[in-house]
């Protein structure tokens, strides 16, 4: 990499770094508690994608491309976990399965493919069954709780369980919010990562943006609710779509991974953009 390229890099994540510092400052991380991450994903990343053909990392050459000492590296291998569960980001969550399954599946669905009030007792095609089957081992009543708590449910007085919302959106401030942040941030940047790094024998994955430097700022709740709408529909036909392409859990044969595409919306506050800066 050039000395331009490395200008670029630098400037590149220091903007895609200040949202996230940001983050970090509101639920009161420090610079050092930061810095121990950063560390710890340094080692973690050289030892596993920058080891040498056909042979095993050491600590001694994670030292050499991470520019941690040898000591350190052998530490934060040994640290157990890092302090945290990074193999949990990206997982689906058990709410999102269950309010999914509700609209897909021909058992809890109505003649129009809409998702039917459900008996909370019902124990054959009742809520409980739903839980279930897209839920795993989480209790019935956990799942209601949160998904009433986040307002995609409402529990009548008949005792019948009826959707509000397809979409699992918890509030401002909820700790599940937090776990979307490494898991949507980690999506975009793979992409983004493998799009930078992509030769004749890669394929580039798709990644768009659509912006506008001049919009007028009183049209901005309109955009706001036109991409709401728009985009939760496209998200619906292609969450149907991975759904009939899915692999069955009892399928231990046949070639499966994670997939999926996501939508954002953004809008900047005023801070310095790129373009700015090359003016």
């Amino acid at each position: 990499m050039n000395n331009h390229d490395r200008q670029w890099l630098a400037r590149a994540s220091h903007r895609l770094l200040r949202p996230l510092v940001r983050i970090m400052l509101t639920q009161g991380i420090a610079h050092r508690d930061f810095d121990a991450i950063v560390r710890a994903v340094y080692a973690e990343v050289a030892r596993d994608s920058f080891a040498p053909d056909g042979k095993r990392a050491t600590d001694s050459h994670v030292a050499v491309i991470t520019g941690l000492t040898r000591k350190e590296v052998k530490r934060l291998r040994e640290q157990s976990d890092c302090q945290y569960d990074a193999g949990n980001w990206g997982g689906a969550n058990r709410a999102t399965r269950v309010l999914s399954g509700w609209h897909r599946d021909p058992d809890f669905t109505d003649d129009e493919g809409a998702p039917r009030p459900l008996p909370l007792d019902d124990d054959s095609d009742g809520f409980s069954a739903l839980v279930r089957r897209y839920s795993g081992d989480i209790p019935v009543m956990a799942i209601l709780d949160e998904l009433e708590r986040v307002h995609s449910v409402t529990r009548g007085q008949d005792g019948t369980v009826r959707v509000l919302n397809r979409a699992y959106v918890p509030g401002a401030g909820d700790s599940e919010r937090i776990r979307m942040l490494g898991s949507a941030g980690h999506d975009l940047l793979s992409t983004l990562e493998h799009n930078l790094s992509s030769g004749e024998d890669k394929k580039p994955r798709f990644q768009r943006t659509v912006f506008n430097t001049r919009v007028n700022k009183r049209v901005l709740p309109v955009f706001h609710r036109l991409i709401s709408q728009q985009a939760q529909q496209l998200l619906e036909t292609l969450d149907d779509w991975l759904e009939r392409h899915e692999v069955d859990d009892a399928d231990n044969e046949t070639a499966h991974t994670r997939a999926g595409v996501g939508i954002y919306y953004f809008e900047d506050k005023g801070e310095t953009t790129d373009d700015d800066q090359s003016k």
